[in-house]
């Protein structure tokens, strides 16, 4: 008898900790730089994940279910992950204005729209719906318009990123990433009098006499 309830008495311990487990050994298992660390593992907060924050999720894995949403740029984002990893949907949802912490620089604009994934494993089987902004802009530390923005995913070849960046009569810039192999294709045109110009010229993705060109990226 005495060993049953010592059983039933780890049992409930255990179950406790699992329950209770803090979030920050999470942060110190993972080496996250991350600060403000609140909650559990399964609901908890980040006053700030790099440059990125406030974050705060919900983790229901005997739902298989995943719930993000934080604050980048003064833009709040909200994801959602269910039914991996079997049949999985992913849904990204741009949202409202948000104060987020500040960093190096500044971009202003409202980012609206959604994307929806569907995939198995590590697959991506489907994709649909695009994210955009009208009127992007660099705000810090100095002031510069990037004009209308899009984001869609492409599931057809992998895992495909695509990104447009336009300003009429000024600049054009495609952005091609293949997201598990981790690297991009980025390529511009622009206007010789584009405020953008010399941006890239000083970055040395332009020549001194070119309007056009194309970089290769890894990360």
């Amino acid at each position: 008898m005495r060993r049953r309830a010592y059983l039933w008495l780890g049992l409930v311990f255990c179950l406790t900790l699992v329950v209770e487990l803090p979030a920050r050994w999470l942060v110190a298992g993972l080496r996250l730089p991350a600060e403000g660390v609140n909650g559990s593992v399964w609901q908890g907060q980040f006053a700030r994940l790099g440059p990125v924050g406030p974050v705060q999720w919900t983790w229901r894995p005997w739902q298989r279910d995943l719930q993000v949403r934080l604050g980048f740029q003064g833009q709040g984002w909200q994801g959602r992950l269910s039914g991996w990893p079997w049949r999985w949907q992913v849904d990204l949802q741009a949202l409202g204005v948000q104060p987020s912490v500040v960093g190096g620089y500044r971009l202003a604009g409202q980012w609206q729209g959604d994307i929806k994934l569907q995939g198995s494993g590590q697959r991506c089987l489907a994709a649909e719906g695009r994210i955009t902004v009208a009127d992007l802009a660099l705000s810090a530390p100095w002031s510069l318009a990037l004009g209308q923005g899009t984001l869609r995913m492409d599931c057809a070849q992998g895992w495909r990123l695509n990104a447009e960046l336009v300003r009429q009569g000024q600049h054009r810039m495609d952005l091609e990433a293949d997201l598990a192999a981790r690297r991009a294709q980025v390529d511009f045109a622009l206007q010789a009098d584009a405020a953008l110009t010399p941006v890239l010229r000083g970055l040395q993705w332009l020549g001194p006499e070119d309007t056009a060109g194309q970089r290769r990226l890894g990360w």
